[in-house]
C-alpha cells in the first residue's frame, strides 16, 4: 500500500479501526447526477492566507484604476438593460455548455461501461452517491478498512503545489455491503468494480489503474 494512498486515511480512522487497503479513486462520469432537491448548497472554497493577501493587493490596485473610470462613465453602462441582458445570456450559455459537456462525457462512459448504478435515491447506493456529491471537492481516494468502505474528497485548490485538503466524502459500514465484484471490461488500463449493498442496490466504483482495482476486490474477498 503506497504511503500517498495510506497516509491520507489515517486521520479519519475510528479508534481501533484497521486500514486494509487504499488506492486512487476514478470518478465514473456515467453515474447519474444527484437531483437538485437532494443537493446541499455549496459555498465558495475557502481562500488561503496567501490568496487573501494577493487578492487584497490586486483589489486595491484595480480600485485605484476603476475609480477615475467610474467618475467618467458613472453607472450608465452597468445599469444599462442591454448590458445586464447580455450578461445573463452569457451566463446561461456558459451553464448550458458545461451541462452539454458533462452529458456527453456521461453518454460516452455509459456506452462503454453500461449501467453504473441500480436503486433509487433512498437506497443504500443512492444515499452513498448523494453523500459523496454533497461532500463537495474532488473524490480522489478510496479505502477498505475492517469496518468501512470510505471515499475521500479533496477540497484543495487544485494547484500542483497545493497540499490536498482531505475530507470524508462517503462511507458505509462493511456489514451493509453484500459483495464487491470486478467488472470484466477495461478501458485504457482503468478498472471498475461494483459494490452491491444488502438492500440489493449497487454502484460502480473504480480506479485509474486496473491492478489497483483487482487488489481492492481481492482484499474485500479475503475479509478482515
Amino acid at each position: 500500500m503506497k504511503p500517498e494512498y495510506r497516509d491520507c486515511f489515517l486521520p479519519f480512522l475510528h479508534p481501533g479501526e484497521r486500514l486494509v487497503i487504499a488506492c486512487d479513486y476514478w470518478p465514473n462520469t456515467a453515474l447519474p447526477s444527484v437531483p437538485a432537491e437532494l443537493r446541499t448548497p455549496q459555498g465558495p472554497p475557502a481562500q488561503s492566507k496567501l490568496e487573501e493577501r494577493v487578492r487584497g493587493v490586486l483589489g486595491n490596485a484595480l480600485g485605484k484604476v476603476a475609480r477615475p473610470l467610474e467618475a467618467v462613465t458613472g453607472s450608465r453602462l452597468v445599469n444599462n438593460p442591454l448590458t445586464r441582458a447580455a450578461g445573463r445570456v452569457g451566463d446561461r450559455i456558459e451553464r448550458t455548455t458545461d451541462a452539454l459537456d458533462h452529458a456527453a462525457d456521461r453518454a460516452v462512459e455509459k456506452a462503454i461501461w453500461g449501467t453504473v448504478m441500480d436503486g433509487g435515491w433512498q437506497s443504500m447506493a443512492g444515499r452513498f452517491l448523494v453523500n459523496l456529491t454533497n461532500a463537495g471537492g474532488d473524490p480522489r481516494r478510496q479505502a477498505l478498512t475492517d469496518r468501512r468502505l470510505i471515499l475521500l474528497v479533496d477540497h484543495g485548490t487544485g494547484r500542483r503545489d497545493a497540499a490536498p485538503q482531505w475530507a470524508v466524502g462517503s462511507a458505509v459500514p462493511r456489514p451493509n455491503i453484500a459483495r464487491i465484484d470486478p467488472h470484466p471490461k477495461a478501458l485504457a488500463a482503468r478498472g471498475r468494480f461494483d459494490v452491491t449493498f444488502v438492500d440489493g442496490s449497487w454502484i460502480a466504483l473504480g480506479s485509474a489503474v486496473r491492478a489497483h482495482m483487482e487488489a481492492f476486490v481481492a482484499a474485500a474477498h479475503r475479509g478482515g
